[in-house]
């Protein structure tokens, strides 16, 4: 009887072990298949941009556009060089509809010379000059609304698109489906170092933005505005819904999410594609890296304040900006002390939340007791 019983267990034990096997053979299966795919896409993009850093494509002659099917909105500081690269990488895309708008905002270097330089060859360059520095929202914002295609991309001046047909691919499924955004794969680029994040961190393909649970859908996308194709209308009513006041604000730290959280509010559905279309460069010597810690802080201090005022009077979305100011407090309380100005604008926040009917009073409690602790 016992042997009989020890056949049994090792019989069942066996078919448990082959089916795990299995599942660990597909499983990984799945993960090369992933990090193939990962790896010719990345190596194709080198080839794609070593053709990009050809100056022989820099001086491309092209046509004047009447109705461009996409804008490209790049906002210019002290980049003289990187910016002619990636206006290269748009210059070399399969689809030519392309309208390249670039916001200079007030550069010290030979950022303005070389792009005007560049113009007298490549006449789908737009140049806008601000008279002084107004910060990267500013000039993306002023960007868009003089926009003409149907779509926008956002990029950095040392952005850089992987592969010549991205833009196409994502303009058709944008025109057959009408989505509002669509999301791509970005390759950051950290000195030797490349990772990527995916747009949407549940992976679904197809998302509908649920009206009540609009920050929901906003946090389960990456914050940036680099690997997105937006709807122009919906780029321009987000912007329109800031208002001049706020739009005007001088701000170069998490200015993406702010105009991301306005175009979620509007938009309806947006759609994931799993291809890898742009390199990011994560550089220390970008302006984010060498903006001061109270400029940081009154960014998150505005970006909490924008959502509080903005959203509908439900008691998620106000929680959402809640708990970015009590963020903001944890880490001023960690690092160090911030400034009058900072300091009067905390004191102003957590007075009008706890005006508000729609936060709880332990949520009210909780924010006091962090506040003045």
């Amino acid at each position: 009887m016992q042997i009989l019983l020890i056949n049994i267990f090792i019989e069942k034990n066996f078919f448990i072990k082959c089916i795990f096997f299995q599942v660990f053979i597909l499983f990984n299966i799945k993960k090369y298949i992933l990090l193939l795919s990962r790896f010719y896409q990345i190596e194709t993009g080198k080839k794609y941009l070593k053709k990009c850093f050809e100056t022989s494509n820099f001086y491309k002659k092209s046509k004047t556009l009447n109705k461009p099917k996409v804008s490209i909105i790049i906002p210019i500081f002290n980049c003289e060089n990187s910016i002619k690269f990636s206006i290269s990488s748009i210059q070399n895309q399969r689809l030519k509809e392309i309208e390249i708008i670039l916001v200079n905002d007030f550069s010290k270097d030979n950022s303005k010379y070389i792009i005007e330089n560049m113009q007298k060859y490549e006449r789908r360059i737009f140049l806008i000059n601000n008279n002084k520095n107004m910060g990267t929202l500013y000039s993306r914002n002023i960007g868009a609304m003089l926009a003409k295609g149907k779509y926008i991309f956002a990029l950095d001046h040392d952005d850089m698109f992987l592969n010549d047909y991205i833009i196409q691919k994502i303009y058709k499924i944008a025109e057959i489906n009408d989505y509002d955004i669509i999301g791509f794969k970005t390759i950051y680029v950290n000195k030797n170092l490349l990772y990527d994040e995916p747009f949407i961190k549940d992976k679904n393909d197809k998302i509908v933005i649920q009206p009540k649970l609009k920050f929901l859908s906003f946090r389960n996308a990456e914050s940036h505005i680099w690997g997105k194709c937006i709807k122009n209308e919906i780029y321009k009513r987000a912007i329109s819904l800031m208002g001049i006041k706020r739009s005007n604000t001088y701000l170069c730290y998490s200015e993406d999410e702010v105009i991301l959280f306005m175009i979620f509010s509007i938009a309806k559905i947006y759609r994931y594609i799993p291809n890898f279309g742009l390199f990011h460069f994560v550089s220390k010597n970008s302006a984010s890296f060498k903006l001061s810690r109270n400029h940081k802080i009154f960014a998150r201090l505005f970006y909490a304040d924008l959502i509080f005022d903005l959203t509908s009077d439900n008691f998620f979305e106000k929680k959402f900006a809640l708990h970015i100011l009590i963020g903001v407090k944890n880490y001023i309380k960690k690092r160090f002390h911030i400034n009058k100005a900072n300091k009067k604008y905390l004191k102003y926040l957590i007075k009008k939340m706890d005006n508000c009917s729609f936060i709880s009073k332990i949520n009210k409690d909780y924010l006091k007791n962090n506040f003045y602790s």
